[in-house]
């Protein structure tokens, strides 16, 4: 599954899917805050506050905005060095797991973004970063190791088949 993928073009779709998140939060903080300040959301009387929830909205939009231009920055900070069977997991691996069913899922190691995925080549790339269970148990580990983690009160067994 791996072997159909190229890991730039796994960070390049992960770099447009947060550029697009970044411009329609940006977008949404400017609207809101044109509204705010429209006639229309002139307040009425003492207890009217649309324009001021209106104002904070906005704030909320822009800070959004700004954490996933944070987010893109680490996500273009990660080493694009290559893994081998060898080398020790770390942020900027990709990797490939197989569960005991033999159903594979693909996953990029991140400092950020988790919970992101993306398509690339008909395959659908997990983020997951080392605050996640996932993340955190496959961190050091190399091919060949298995890993365990616990979800909604089952365990979850997985082997690491491959690293890019």
């Amino acid at each position: 599954m791996l072997d159909d993928l190229d890991k730039g073009a796994v960070l390049d779709a992960f770099a447009a899917d947060l550029t697009a998140a970044i411009d329609e939060a940006t977008a949404r903080a400017k609207a809101t805050a044109a509204s705010a300040t429209h006639a229309e959301a002139r307040a009425e009387n003492d207890k009217d506050t649309r324009g001021l929830e209106e104002s904070y909205l906005a704030a909320g939009q822009a800070q959004r905005a700004a954490d996933l231009e944070l987010e893109l920055a680490a996500l273009k900070s990660l080493p694009r060095r290559a893994f081998d069977d060898s080398t020790p997991l770390t942020a900027g691996a990709l990797v490939l797991l197989e569960d005991e069913d033999e159903a594979q899922r693909a996953l990029l190691i991140t400092t950020a973004s988790g919970g992101r995925k993306v398509t690339v080549s008909g395959v659908t790339v997990h983020a997951v970063t080392p605050a996640a269970p996932l993340g955190r148990a496959v961190l050091g580990k190399v091919v060949g190791d298995d890993v365990s983690i616990v979800v909604k009160g089952r365990a979850r067994d997985f082997e690491i088949v491959d690293a890019r």
